[in-house]
């Protein structure tokens, strides 16, 4: 089970890597959980400065495991709303690290993908990259919406959203969701000269860094955005079922 997310240091850089190929990475419970605990271990570990997040196999991270998703578990609109506090939560705990973290993405990078990917510091992106969450025409509002908004822009957001469309890097990186996209065969290896180069500065000034501009961000208004999309994403939930119910009678 541990297999199911790798973790290694070279020098100051800590790789965390989705180690599910099989199946684009998709996050089941268990992975998620091993994610969680993988970053936690990199914030405790004193040799750490950066952190990189990757994905094994074609693509960085297809979203949850749809095969583990209880929908009928969503009809209780508080309990749903409690579910997703927590994992806006952890969520909101990597974007708390005291570590800078970058993305590394390839092919696709789908829902709860774009959620961790909301809340990296910076975000790297190979050519096959396709940013994009098409569930939610048809079960799930991402929680972290607000991040979205507040990096790609209302009008685009709203694009995706309604139309299901993926976007490539080339737009990620256009409309300020990723910092640049290269070449798949030089991407990690962009990505390890990036994280190596960071890596030379003192953790405790990127620290005081990496804080100082997310207050910025913060005092926009982007936390309560975020803590917000719990609602909206149990009330997302409700609505759905309330069609379904419509539907069937």
């Amino acid at each position: 089970m541990t297999d199911l997310v790798l973790s290694s240091r070279s020098g100051g850089v800590r790789r965390i890597v989705l180690n599910r190929p099989d199946k684009r990475n998709a996050v089941s419970t268990d992975m998620r959980h091993l994610l969680l605990d993988a970053f936690l271990a990199a914030r405790e570990d004193t040799e750490t400065t950066v952190i990189v997040l990757s994905g094994n196999g074609p693509s960085f991270c297809s979203g949850f495991d749809r095969a583990e998703m209880n929908l009928a578990g969503h009809v209780d609109p508080a309990a749903d709303m409690g579910r997703n506090s927590v994992r806006v939560g952890e969520m909101l705990s990597v974007w708390d690290l005291p570590k800078p973290v970058i993305a590394q993405v390839q092919g696709y990078c789908l829902g709860w993908a774009n959620d961790l990917v909301a809340t990296a510091d910076i975000v790297i992106c190979g050519e096959s990259a396709r940013f994009g969450m098409p569930e939610v025409r048809e079960f799930a509002l991402p929680p972290l919406l607000g991040m979205w908004a507040a990096k790609a822009g209302i009008a685009l957001t709203k694009e995706v959203l309604f139309s299901g469309r993926l976007i490539s890097g080339e737009e990620a990186v256009r409309f300020g969701l990723a910092n640049a996209v290269v070449g798949d065969s030089v991407l990690e290896a962009t990505v390890d000269e990036l994280a190596q180069q960071i890596a030379t500065a003192p953790a405790g000034l990127l620290a005081v860094i990496k804080q100082a501009v997310n207050s910025w961000a913060e005092e926009a208004g982007l936390r309560r955005a975020a803590l917000r999309g719990a609602e909206y994403h149990a009330l997302y939930h409700a609505s759905r079922a309330a069609i379904a119910a419509t539907s069937d009678d």
